[in-house]
């Protein structure tokens, strides 16, 4: 693994926290840095299957108020009925071969909607912007 050197100023409490812990710990303080560092990090759309990273990482260059918008995104009422049609027949074991595909469509993209949402609020987190409520989401 290619390491690099980052020097920064931290206050004096946390430097002898970082310092006891790895002690105690019987680590490197620089082993115990980038492991704290590591565990802080949020998680990025990296690792996704491509459709879906490409889908979140789009989101990173939209402005706030679009991010909003994703936020407040909903699965249109015909889709959400489709689904829970489908997912009945699921339950009674009559699911056609079509219907499982279809079903699978819905899920595959509920799914990705919900992560959509969940990404834009990481985003507007990380750029220090209010995150609606969900109380605001939902008005």
């Amino acid at each position: 693994m290619t390491r690099n050197t980052v020097s920064i100023q931290v206050p004096e409490e946390i430097y002898q926290r970082l310092e006891r812990l790895a002690s105690l710990t019987k680590r490197p303080l620089e082993t115990l840095v980038a492991q704290t560092l590591s565990a802080g990090l949020p998680p990025l759309p990296d690792d996704l299957p491509p459709t879906m990273r490409d889908a979140l990482q789009a989101l990173e260059q939209v402005e706030a108020r679009v991010l909003e918008q994703v936020m407040r995104e909903r699965m249109p009422e015909p889709e959400v009925q489709q689904f829970e049609a489908l997912r009945e027949r699921q339950r009674a074991g009559i699911l056609t071969p079509l219907e499982s595909q279809a079903l699978a469509t819905l899920k595959h993209d509920a799914d990705l909607r919900t992560l959509r949402k969940a990404y834009a609020a990481v985003l507007l987190k990380l750029r220090g912007q209010p995150v609606p409520s969900l109380t605001d989401l939902e008005a």
